[in-house]
């Protein structure tokens, strides 16, 4: 059983997520989920979902991969018709998600997956007993991922079940706050759960965020990252979030808006940064030059130089737009870069101790 994890950064399978996904060293103590929401990871794609998956799953520099079919996924107007059709098809069906899960018995053990209650979802009772039994056959491990709504009912399945090989994840969802009395009460029985691991995950960035209403250079208040800082006060052995960006509501396309939201490992807050006018050149002649330039930049430098070091992938890319060494008109490519900086600066406060 892995005694060292402490940092579960949980990503959805889409492309800017992939490329950080393949080229990121988690080291020893990073776990990182996967939330798989549709079948292809790009519509042109010619590969089988094994196919995609798996070979995505043998990419990640990790010990472990969390791999999650998610069940809290709700079709919505504007979402794409290929997460729709796989939330359908496949996370509402039992007998599919398990299908699906099983096509990954090849990368056993370094595969951990993640089971959900369908009560919610579909009305099925003890859908958590029955996927994880199933999956017991081929995973050494698996996780339960427990949310604020459904513990309560979960709880008798999660307690019958999980064993000292196994890991339960307990969702906050958005707009349950830490100090939220549900999050006391739930605590009180979380702490009752002899388990050697568990895990508190929460999006730090509320979904109605926007770029046009950042403030340029401020705070962004409406981020709260302090899990962070309470996971360990909370009686849980590691904490997740969804690296630095906003958990999406997974719909097609969007409009030209150009922001950026920076985070500070010296004060664990988050940065806004946005253009003047809605143009993609936005980026390279505001954004970035302020970002580089700014008081934030200063501080988290001074907090500790390997913060922003050469092996801060999302600060090079940064420096590189800067030189003209590349082009910085891409909205996608922030994301990447927002990914990487929030993996980068997490991991080395880890190494350092500031996260233990």
């Amino acid at each position: 059983m892995p005694s060292n994890l402490l940092y579960m950064p949980t990503f959805r399978a889409r492309q800017q997520e992939m490329i950080v996904l393949r080229s990121f060293d988690f080291g020893t103590k990073m776990f990182p989920l996967i939330e798989i929401v549709k079948e292809k990871d790009r519509s042109n794609n010619q590969h089988t979902f094994q196919e995609i998956y798996s070979d995505l799953i043998v990419a990640i520099h990790s010990d472990k991969v969390f791999v999650d079919l998610p069940t809290y996924i709700r079709d919505a107007s504007g979402m794409q018709d290929e997460v729709v059709s796989f939330n359908r098809t496949v996370l509402s069906n039992i007998d599919n998600r398990l299908a699906h899960y099983n096509l990954f018995a090849a990368q056993h053990p370094k595969v951990i997956p993640v089971v959900s209650t369908l009560l919610i979802k579909t009305g099925q009772q003890n859908t958590i007993t029955q996927q994880f039994q199933n999956l017991k056959q081929t995973f050494s491990s698996v996780a339960i991922r427990t949310f604020t709504n459904t513990f309560n009912s979960d709880l008798a399945e999660i307690s019958a079940l999980l064993t000292a090989d196994d890991f339960l994840i307990y969702d906050i969802q958005e707009g349950v706050g830490l100090t939220n009395p549900v999050i006391k009460k739930d605590r009180t029985t979380l702490d009752t759960i002899a388990l050697p691991w568990k895990v508190a995950l929460r999006s730090a960035i509320n979904t109605d965020i926007q770029n046009v209403r950042l403030n340029h250079g401020d705070i962004v208040y409406e981020a709260d990252n302090s899990l962070l800082e309470m996971f360990g006060q909370f009686h849980f052995n590691a904490f997740g979030d969804y690296v630095g960006i906003k958990k999406d509501d997974l719909t097609s396309g969007g409009t030209i808006s150009p922001g950026f939201i920076l985070y500070n490992p010296a004060d664990n807050l988050y940065y806004g940064y946005k253009g003047d006018v809605k143009n993609l050149a936005e980026f390279e002649t505001t954004i970035v030059p302020d970002v580089l330039a700014s008081p934030v930049a200063t501080a988290i430098r001074a907090a500790d130089p390997n913060y922003l070091n050469a092996d801060n992938v999302g600060w090079s890319i940064l420096q590189n737009i800067s030189t003209g060494g590349e082009s910085g008109k891409s909205q996608a490519k922030f994301k990447r870069i927002s990914i990487e900086h929030y993996l980068h600066c997490v991991k080395t406060a880890i190494a350092s101790g500031v996260i233990h």
